[in-house]
């Protein structure tokens, strides 16, 4: 890490200018059985991406240096500045893409275009696993926290494709009973979701257990409903990370989030930084095979970068 950069003070927020976002909790199995469990909490978000007094973007620094940065300013400054995992992440966006959080993301209001870091990494594990109807990957999913990084487990991810937003009874249509079953599986949690209650086919962590193709349409040609575009890393690939961002990608000008969760670990951008998040969660318990050693700070301490 350059020290120059780390001594650098960030142009920060006013108090009533960050954003609280509430974060459910999470309880949930992986699939290799580990045991995960969040409380619910808050983190407050900055409105746009940091910079530097001298107004540079804090960027050109791979996800893993941006974490360190953080930390290190953390311990300079005296300050608990973080930023979201892949599960808080979605919360954010869950503001609605018209929030003005998002004005850099979509390169509104005169902002430039930006992406961030999500502190999520994984990293290859097994051969893979059977979807609903298609295949999924199988990967060890870590965070990047105030200590260093942290192993969690191992997930199922789906294919590159869109995050499909349906009832209960128009997924039931798709995938039958059966498929219903294996997405509680997947996801780890009961589909408890009603009628046309939307069926959320993520696990509890964010990451997604079924796709359809990137412009999937229905029987009229209409783009079906989704909350996001999302690109899956290989089955074998190396350590890779995740960033959200925006493309362009349907007809007419559509703009959608993307979450690439197969970037390169070494890769780092002039506009891409991270989130700037105040907060964390508190009291996780964590339960890994012996594989791995995920350990949290207890109840009395505080888990962000």
């Amino acid at each position: 890490m350059d020290m120059q950069t780390a001594d650098k003070k960030l142009v920060l927020p006013a108090e009533s200018e960050w954003i609280s976002v509430s974060i459910p909790e999470v309880d949930t199995k992986l699939y290799d059985g580990s045991h995960i469990y969040f409380p619910a909490h808050t983190i407050k978000v900055a409105p746009h991406y940091p910079t530097f007094e001298d107004g540079e973007l804090v960027a050109n620094m791979t996800q893993a240096k941006s974490a360190q940065f953080l930390r290190d300013y953390n311990q300079a400054n005296n300050t608990n500045f973080g930023g979201p995992m892949l599960f808080e992440d979605e919360a954010i966006r869950g503001l609605g893409k018209e929030h003005a959080i998002f004005n850099e993301n979509f390169q509104r209001n005169g902002m430039p275009w930006r992406w961030g870091y999500v502190l999520d990494f994984n990293k290859p594990y097994g051969n893979g696993a059977e979807g609903i109807g298609q295949q999924l990957v199988t990967r060890v999913l870590g965070y990047r926290l105030q200590d260093g990084d942290v192993e969690l487990g191992v997930a199922t991810i789906a294919p590159s494709g869109i995050v499909p937003v349906f009832s209960r009874e128009q997924l039931e249509k798709r995938i039958g009973a059966k498929g219903l079953k294996r997405l509680e599986e997947l996801r780890g949690r009961e589909v408890y979701e009603k009628g046309d209650e939307v069926v959320d086919v993520r696990n509890s962590l964010g990451y997604p257990q079924f796709t359809l193709g990137h412009d999937a349409r229905d029987e009229q040609g209409a783009l079906l409903p989704h909350s996001h575009h999302v690109y899956t890393p290989d089955q074998s690939e190396p350590e890779r990370v995740g960033i959200r961002g925006v493309r362009w990608l349907h007809r007419g000008g559509h703009g959608c989030f993307d979450v690439y969760l197969g970037v390169y670990a070494d890769r780092s951008f002039s506009d891409g930084s991270v989130p700037l998040a105040r907060g964390g969660i508190f009291g996780a318990k964590v339960t890994s095979v012996k594989e791995y050693k995920a350990e949290f700070p207890s109840a009395e301490a505080q888990v962000t970068l």
